[in-house]
């Protein structure tokens, strides 16, 4: 079967196949390029001109459900078909556009494309040009055995009615492979369960108590006199504070943002963005007076990071809990600290450079290994997920580089 001519799934494939132009307008007729502003879509070449509503459902079946998927979200993955599934999705999210099921996006992309001529999850309705002539006539036949049926009174035997009762109250609802995936349990506590575990297993150690040394395998001897006693307690003090160990090292990992103010990250939004996923212009928060803390402490899955922006007086102990750097792209940035070649550097620490998503990124952020991330100017609802991504590729990188900090 075929879909009818005029149908929008059709169009858009034909048009994306031909390479044809797809035109988008608003409620006033005028021409827009994003699909947002757009209310209408229009398919026009030299034999057709035919205008859907941007919400238009289409033939395309979502997955194993009833919902159809929409023209704006079929044209918006094919607007995005180059970008990664972690970037379509954020960016459909922030531009509250429905996006196609990551399980159906290649399938689409195919069957909008010309690589397949067919799909699974195209619903076909038939139309006058697909009857037989004589599907009329036994439409009607099968309505009129219908009505008769129906008016025809059931004589079944009680015993039969009673096994079809039983039966029925048997039926179980059917699952398919993606009702199966959706689930419906819930693990957002499991990071709770685990921290509570963790801090008992802590208090236990710490309230055990400590072993006494044992006099006869130390190989002392008991004290003869006053004089001996007082000796061997002062031999027994001096080499206890010996042996006493030193206060081991911090394992506090430490972030670096840029000291200038031109830097979207600076010491005044750090935290906010960091730890309350929102970002707050810092030249805003400078006008309110609020001075520039020298270090900040922020804290991310019940662990505390230390944020600084000047690097340049740090030990050598201290760059081993380096774990992370935000450059806006000035390589004299760098100029003091242990690595100043940004090559060097950023083979040993986690690169990030934040950027607005109008904007492109400097030369000098595109030649090094440092991950961008772009937020919106207008529209802080997508701060979340931006923040949480960066969350989670640094905590990759720290467990395949520096595993002892990310615990």
């Amino acid at each position: 079967m075929s879909l009818p001519k005029g149908d929008p799934l059709s169009l858009l494939r034909e048009f994306t196949v031909a390479r044809k132009p797809i035109t988008l307008v608003n409620a006033t007729g005028n021409l827009v390029t994003e699909l947002t502003e757009a209310s209408h879509v229009v398919f026009k070449d030299e034999t057709q001109t035919c205008t859907f509503p941007r919400t238009t459902p289409t033939n395309y079946r979502r997955g194993a459900s009833d919902e159809m998927y929409t023209l704006e979200t079929l044209l918006f993955l094919l607007q995005r078909a180059h970008q990664s599934v972690a970037e379509y999705s954020l960016e459909g999210a922030q531009k509250h556009i429905p996006i196609v099921s990551i399980l159906d996006k290649r399938s689409v992309l195919e069957y909008l494309t010309g690589s397949t001529s067919n799909s699974a999850n195209i619903v076909y309705q038939p139309t006058e040009a697909n009857k037989r002539p004589r599907d009329d006539a036994t439409d009607d036949q099968q309505d009129e055995a219908t009505k008769r049926h129906k008016n025809t009174p059931q004589l079944g035997r009680p015993d039969e009615n009673e096994m079809v009762r039983l039966i029925i109250s048997r039926e179980r609802l059917a699952r398919t492979t993606a009702s199966i995936l959706r689930g419906k349990k819930s693990f957002a506590n499991i990071q709770k369960i685990g921290a509570s575990i963790l801090l008992k297993s802590k208090s236990k150690d710490e309230k055990a108590p400590a072993k006494k040394p044992d006099q006869k395998q130390s190989g002392a001897a008991p004290p003869t006199s006053s004089s001996s006693r007082s000796g061997t307690a002062t031999t027994t003090t001096s080499s206890l504070s010996q042996n006493k160990p030193r206060s081991s090292t911090s394992r506090t990992p430490i972030i670096v943002v840029p000291a200038a103010l031109t830097s979207m990250l600076t010491m005044y939004n750090a935290k906010q963005f960091l730890e309350d996923q929102s970002f707050v212009d810092s030249l805003e928060i400078r006008n309110k007076g609020d001075p520039k803390p020298a270090r900040l402490a922020v804290e991310h899955r019940k662990k505390q990071y230390h944020i600084l922006d000047n690097a340049d007086n740090l030990k050598p102990d201290d760059w081993d809990r380096v774990i992370a750097v935000f450059t806006a792209g000035a390589e004299w940035q760098f100029k003091r600290w242990k690595w100043s070649k940004p090559i060097e550097l950023f083979a040993h620490v986690k690169g990030f450079h934040l950027k607005w998503a109008d904007e492109q990124p400097k030369e000098n952020i595109t030649s090094w290994n440092v991950e961008v991330f772009s937020l919106n100017r207008h529209q802080r609802h997508g701060d979340r997920a931006t923040v949480t991504e960066l969350w989670d590729h640094l905590h990759g990188w720290c467990l395949k580089n520096k595993p002892h900090l990310a615990h």
